[in-house]
């Protein structure tokens, strides 16, 4: 009647209660071990599920947990309470993130239990292609030498719409990403030009040739949009191209087209801002919004420990590759590029970079570390 073994048939998963059922009935009707002989199982499993089916009924049947009744490790619910209230305040850190940032005194593993029994967590978008590691070659490169350039549209954030529709606030970020250490550089803008992608390229040339970066080492990556001169025929023609390579003696390299993680690093800079500031952070007006996207740059470069370089900030790596660099590299606030349009308009070539000396020091960026902290919602 059942040729098979029984625990070859539950293995299966798809007719197990039935297939007990018979074993009950079986054992029932024929007895135990006429039944095991059957079946081609043990005498005390047969009894096993005999008298849970003559205690529980059909229930009995049923697979039951094989979880621990007790957790002598598991957590107090002060420190459960912790946890959630920082992953409520940060909806878009993980558990590993969490302790490294708060110094949590507890194991990863237990974290992420908290987390996911307690708390929603994010979709991850699945990704169908294997990316490339290059992290150890982003590693070798020299500090301040490689940068990657995109567009952040803030339109389509959530939290952020209704500060940006009713108190007029950016609408684009420009984000530029320091491979070497990780750092970002920001400026904003709403409105999508080639002539404020220029303002941002000359911005950071200058601000390197300020603190004695040889621009001849210096390669800024891009995709292919027509702010950063993609498609373009004549490269004679005044541009983003020509103000990186003709201006200064910089150069500028287009991603592959269809290479969707070429310029993974700063999309990084995009997905990571946007559960850190964005989805936290209300803002009173733009002179606000400036306030706080500043603090939370420094933030970033001086003291967020990056998960994909070592759990080091763009500060640490910079102290260990080029000791002898300016740390005040690092510090280049955002800016509205409306501002700088005047400049522009009166044919002036050199943007000036913020006086930044005046504010900081390279004693200071170091004494300011055990205050920094990060900048949430009040």
């Amino acid at each position: 009647m059942y040729p098979n073994k029984y625990y070859t048939m539950i293995r299966s998963k798809d007719y197990i209660f039935d297939y007990r059922l018979h074993l009950v009935h079986s054992a029932i009707t024929l007895g135990v071990k006429p039944t095991a002989k059957i079946f081609k199982t043990s005498a005390p499993t047969v009894r096993k599920w005999r008298d849970r089916f003559d205690n529980e009924g059909s229930a009995g049947l049923r697979n039951r947990s094989r979880a621990p009744h007790s957790c002598p490790h598991k957590l107090s619910k002060d420190a459960e309470g912790k946890i959630i209230k920082l992953r409520e305040l940060l909806p878009g850190f993980g558990a590993e993130h969490l302790k490294d940032e708060f110094d949590l005194p507890w194991g990863v593993n237990s974290i992420g239990r908290v987390i996911r029994q307690n708390c929603k967590t994010r979709i991850r978008k699945k990704n169908h292609q294997k990316k490339n590691d290059l992290r150890h070659i982003k590693a070798a490169y020299k500090p301040f030498t490689h940068f990657q350039i995109d567009i952040k549209y803030l339109t389509d954030l959530p939290h952020y719409w209704p500060f940006m529709q009713f108190m007029g606030l950016p609408r684009f970020q420009y984000t530029i990403r320091e491979l070497s250490t990780g750092a970002q550089l920001l400026t904003y803008a709403d409105e999508i030009s080639k002539t404020y992608a220029i303002l941002t390229a000359k911005r950071l040339l200058e601000h390197l040739k300020k603190y004695g970066v040889d621009l001849t080492e210096v390669v800024i990556q891009s995709d292919n949009g027509t702010e950063f001169d993609g498609g373009r025929l004549n490269e004679k023609l005044e541009g983003f191209v020509h103000a990186i390579e003709k201006c200064f003696p910089a150069r500028h390299v287009f991603i592959p087209p269809g290479c969707c993680n070429a310029n993974a690093d700063v999309e990084s800079v995009h997905s990571t801002i946007e559960p850190e500031f964005f989805d936290i952070e209300n803002f009173r007006n733009r002179k606000d919004f400036f306030s706080k996207i500043t603090t939370y740059q420094h933030y970033y470069n001086l003291a967020r420990k990056n998960g994909s370089r070592g759990k080091k900030s763009p500060l640490t790596l910079l102290t260990e590759k080029a000791p002898k660099l300016d740390p005040l590299i690092l510090i280049l606030p955002p800016i509205d590029l409306c501002s700088l349009l005047p400049l522009l308009a009166q044919g002036v070539n050199h943007v000036p970079s913020e006086p930044v000396s005046t504010l900081y020091n390279r004693d200071s960026i170091h004494n300011i570390l055990p205050c920094m902290v990060l900048p949430v919602r009040r």
